[in-house]
């Protein structure tokens, strides 16, 4: 089974929204999102480079263990070798409670565990070598962020919570007014939780619902999928998030469509991806 998902329960489904095993799809296009994932790499090393570029140099990620941030900017990963590894979706805001870092210190970039955790985390790494299924490797790393979990101060968990939802229909002034705070130290908090501006944020929640409305809607028009003001704005910014335009990505989920399980992720190597936005 190519893709294997566990949600967590207990104290741990606040703070996770999603432990994931990956064993395919380890070369493709990445765009925009909003959440952190920490990622423990069973397989072999990736590396990432501009995906617009033909001869683009690679960055290896030498690390087993890393945390991919929220990304501003689309890019190309690729595995050669053998692609497995356990993704764990991190839930809006909660990243300060699992990794000793604020949020946007992980953005556009891939930061190493030994930066943000005890080395605990790679005697998990070694524990789920050991596994006999992937159902153990779940139990084993619900097993060990709870326990992270529940030593943190909870203090600021609430309003945390609250923040997380009233971003995605919330405007700043009105979150500043029902919190009390001022622009600046509404800035200041969601970069901490969340890794960037309340409006920046908003704008690239916004894109990755329109990603996944066109992956699962793609016999549909794209006027009757999007919920812009106009056609110009919604083109505009979808081609400025992603790179290709609106109608470039539906015909990419029509005829890939597994990309409806990851709409922000294509699984294309650089050159099919190319050639097929070309056209």
């Amino acid at each position: 089974m190519p893709l294997q998902f566990h949600a967590p329960g207990g104290i741990l489904k606040d703070f996770i929204a999603y432990i994931t095993f990956m064993d395919t799809h380890g070369t493709g296009v990445a765009f925009q999102r909003p959440d952190q994932v920490i990622i423990i790499n069973m397989g072999s090393r990736f590396s990432t480079s501009d995906v617009y570029t033909q001869t683009a140099p690679g960055k290896e990620v030498t690390d087993t263990i890393w945390m991919n941030g929220k990304q501003n900017h689309s890019f190309m990963l690729e595995n050669a070798g053998v692609m497995a590894m356990y993704a764990i979706g991190l839930k809006p805001g909660m990243l300060p409670y699992l990794a000793s870092l604020p949020a946007i210190d992980t953005n556009d970039q891939a930061v190493g565990a030994e930066n943000w955790t005890s080395k605990e985390i790679y005697n998990l790494r070694e524990q789920l070598f050991g596994c006999n299924n992937v159902q153990e490797g779940f139990a084993l790393i619900e097993k060990y962020f709870t326990n992270l979990v529940i030593q943190q101060d909870f203090t600021h968990l609430a309003k945390t919570k609250w923040l997380a939802a009233a971003i995605q229909t919330t405007s700043v002034q009105e979150i500043c007014r029902i919190l009390g705070v001022t622009r600046k130290k509404l800035r200041a908090d969601t970069q901490h939780y969340f890794g960037d501006s309340v409006k920046n944020i908003q704008g690239i929640l916004r894109f990755n619902s329109t990603l996944a409305a066109i992956a699962n809607n793609s016999h549909q028009t794209l006027t009757a999928i999007h919920d812009y003001y106009d056609q110009a704005h919604f083109i505009n910014d979808f081609k400025a998030r992603s790179g290709i335009t609106p109608l470039q990505y539906k015909k990419l989920c029509q005829q890939y469509p597994e990309i409806k399980y990851t709409p922000n992720f294509i699984p294309l190597q650089r050159e099919t991806f190319l050639q097929f936005i070309s056209r």
